[in-house]
């Protein structure tokens, strides 16, 4: 027994004494001398250098030399002081030479202050940056200054090896970042493919110049130093309004430095426009169009000329609104503005009453030549709300979060457009924002690389219709489109550098494309909205009618119209069997899923319901049924009515069995949780169409539900069209 615990000894020893000698190895073929460090942390200071160069590229000639300088130095010395501070907050992390770890802890920041992606993205970005500079600085210390040739063989296969990694690393990166992408999956629009297509509208194209010839001006404070035009050159003087009760944080440091460049501030802020009219006695009506948030010194109000001066010759007075003065600015490092989107919409209303104020003066340039009873609003991204919110605030007394601010609008608001809006950062009274009686009209485009969630079909629900005149809301999901190319200004990049260099940009249609859609579709409903009767109403319920008008997409319609009654809104009570006008009792039989609730979005939900059916197609199984049974009182509500219309989405949720199936009865057919997904998605239709239509079906069945998931949800999401809104 003592010989074998002897013998036991002996060979622990030997395995303790040979781990030893290869730690020993390892760390003497391994260990960084500060050489090492150092040229690696260079290397990563290195493209942190290259990025900010890129960053500052955008800034030159915006900003005042003094300005300028400071931030090239702020900016990268945060990140990097930022750094230094976790590095001296973490006495136990010391096994990094000092002298260099301070700028690995400032990549950190660095990545985490810079890139707005997702958890992952931000994890690899790191790990990026930290092991291609260490790679390549560490390989470039070794093969430089005469160190290679004191290497032992091994070192100088390791220093080939990680130079090559580095030097591999870095070209992949730069070509990542150049790279604009691929051409998305070929989506068809099945919808041109039916055997009978509709008619088209047989009247002028209204993306064709109309017949007036145009003038331009401009008007303003008078005293924007950065812009002549509403400067010293301009043609309009305009008083400054105060705007201090719908504007919070301007008196924080970012706000007083906002100040600093505008020269003005909450109490004082600039009515600005750029006006494009017609020829003309008039009286014409008016538009006015208004942008969304981006970098305020990357001016957005001269984006929608193309607008303004299509609008104006087809007898309209345009004006795009300058709102720069609220948006995002490079002083917001610590805080912007805050709930400032009531003040947008609030100050479209200023705007009207100095085109009121002007049309009634017969010394004004305008008198008489402004029909005040026919305005439409057209907005885009945070613009998108702001005009919600001005058809809001139009009809009431008082300011609903400040009885103290008077209201005396009552304008004759006819339409509001809403390009790829926002909705829910201003909630009147903790509501979301009511709009009423008006013509509505939204547009999203699918690659959307800033709002990627459907919002206008949420405003676009909430349109109630109380008067006795004709109204109508519809939406449009454009496949390919993206948010900025619906402003000249904005472009194709959807975020600020350097996030806009991760972008597929090959995904995104054309912008002659996007801009001819708008201009059609933007322009019939002015028409429409203006003149109703104008022969465009067609338009907004099928695109179709329009084919010869607009450019080979896929374009989805959404359609409601005050005219129409609503069957089932799932949202009168908890009961599944009851709809809401009209309907004696609803049943359901052969499904595996059955039940009402809210309908999702990317972001959030829709904050409206909907009916979530599924089933499974198991083998010679009787089909599922979903059945709306309506009262014999309303056949005579109903008579001469023109259709029965839904609107149904992939909700791409797994039904679950059979309601009516036992226990141990399998759930499906397939053996995939793919072929289940397109099981639940076109199970009403043959197999070459669910080979075909996996995407597309969902999106191309005229008044599919879009987007309810943008683009994806609720393949028995059934919902009478009118209950959509």
């Amino acid at each position: 027994m003592i010989k074998f615990r002897t013998r036991l000894n002996m060979f622990l020893g030997r395995i303790r004494y040979l781990l030893a000698k290869v730690r020993k190895c390892f760390l003497e073929v391994c260990a960084l001398s500060p050489g090492h460090w150092k040229w690696a942390a260079y290397t990563i200071l290195l493209i942190i250098a290259i990025f900010m160069a890129g960053m500052a590229i955008d800034f030159v000639g915006e900003l005042h030399i003094g300005i300028f300088l400071a931030a090239l130095l702020f900016f990268p010395g945060l990140a990097l002081l930022s750094g230094l501070g976790v590095r001296l907050g973490l006495k136990l992390v010391n096994r990094l030479p000092v002298k260099q770890s301070w700028i690995f802890f400032g990549a950190l920041f660095f990545v985490l202050f810079f890139f707005g992606l997702p958890d992952k993205a931000m994890v690899i970005l790191l790990l990026y940056l930290i092991l291609s500079g260490s790679f390549f600085g560490a390989g470039i210390y070794n093969l430089s200054g005469g160190r290679w040739i004191a290497l032992t063989k091994t070192r100088k296969v390791l220093t080939m090896v990680f130079t090559i990694l580095g030097t591999a690393f870095l070209i992949f990166g730069a070509i990542f970042l150049l790279y604009p992408g691929k051409e998305a999956a070929e989506v068809k629009a099945w919808s041109m493919e039916a055997s009978n297509l509709p008619a088209e509208i047989g009247i002028d194209d209204p993306s064709l110049p109309g017949p007036y010839r145009i003038h331009s001006i401009s008007y303003g404070w008078g005293k924007d130093k950065p812009r002549k035009e509403f400067g010293s050159e301009v043609e309009l003087i305009t008083r400054p309004v105060d705007g201090s009760s719908f504007l919070d944080g301007w008196e924080k440091l970012s706000g007083k430095l906002r100040s600093l460049y505008w020269k003005m501030g909450p109490d004082s802020l600039a009515l600005n426009g750029r006006v494009w009219y017609p020829k003309g006695k008039g009286p014409f009506p008016l538009v006015l169009m208004v942008h969304g948030n981006h970098l305020d010194r990357d001016y957005s109000d001269p984006g929608y000329d193309y607008l303004g001066k299509h609008f104006a010759t087809h007898g309209m007075i345009a004006v795009s609104v300058d709102e720069n003065f609220l948006n995002g600015a490079w002083s917001d490092f610590s805080s912007g503005l805050e709930t400032e989107n009531d003040c947008r919409g609030w100050l479209l209303l200023k705007h009207l009453e100095l085109w009121r104020e002007w049309n009634q003066c017969d010394t004004a340039r305008f008198f008489n030549m402004v029909d005040m009873d026919r305005v439409v609003l057209i907005g885009h991204s945070r613009g998108g709300e702001a005009v919600s919110v001005a058809s809001c605030f139009n009809g009431l007394p008082f300011y609903p979060d400040n009885a103290k601010e008077l209201f005396d609008f009552n304008f004759g608001i006819r339409g509001i457009a809403a390009i790829a809006p926002v909705d829910g950062q201003y909630s009147p009274a903790g509501i979301p924002t009511p709009v009423e009686d008006v013509n509505y009209f939204t547009i999203h485009g699918s690659m959307d690389g800033d709002m990627r969630s459907y919002d206008g079909l949420r405003q676009m629900r909430r349109v109630q219709f109380k008067d006795s005149a004709y109204h109508f809301a519809a939406g449009l999901y454009l496949h390919g489109a993206n948010h900025g190319q619906f402003n000249r200004s904005w472009g194709i990049f959807d975020r600020g550098y350097p996030n806009n260099l991760f972008l597929n940009r090959k995904a995104i249609i054309p912008v002659e494309q996007q801009e001819q859609v708008a201009l059609v579709y933007l322009t019939a409903f002015v028409l429409e909205s203006c003149y109703p009767g104008s022969g465009y109403l067609r338009l907004f319920k099928d695109y179709r009618t329009g084919r010869s008008w607009l450019p080979d997409l896929v374009h989805l319609n959404q359609f409601h119209e005050s005219s129409a009654t609503i069957l089932c809104a799932y949202e009168e009570d908890l009961d599944l069997s009851t709809g809401t006008h009209g309907v004696d009792s609803i049943a359901a039989s052969g499904l595996a899923l059955w039940k009402e609730g809210r309908i999702p979005k990317k972001w959030g939900d829709h904050r409206n319901n909907g009916v979530f059916l599924g089933w499974n197609n198991e083998k010679d199984s009787i089909p599922g049924h979903y059945s709306i049974f309506l009262d014999s009182s309303l056949a005579v509500q109903i008579e001469g009515s023109l259709a029965l219309t839904f609107m149904a989405a992939d909700a791409q949720i797994d039904p679950g069995k059979r309601l009516d199936a036992p226990d141990d009865a399998p759930d499906d057919d397939s053996d995939s949780e793919d072929s289940s997904d397109e099981d639940s998605e076109n199970s009403d239709e043959d197999t070459e169409n669910k080979e075909k239509n996996s995407k597309d079906a969902k999106k191309d069945s005229g008044d599919a539900k879009k987007n309810l998931k943008d683009t994806k949800k609720d393949s028995g999401d059934a919902k009478k069209s009118e209950e959509e809104d």
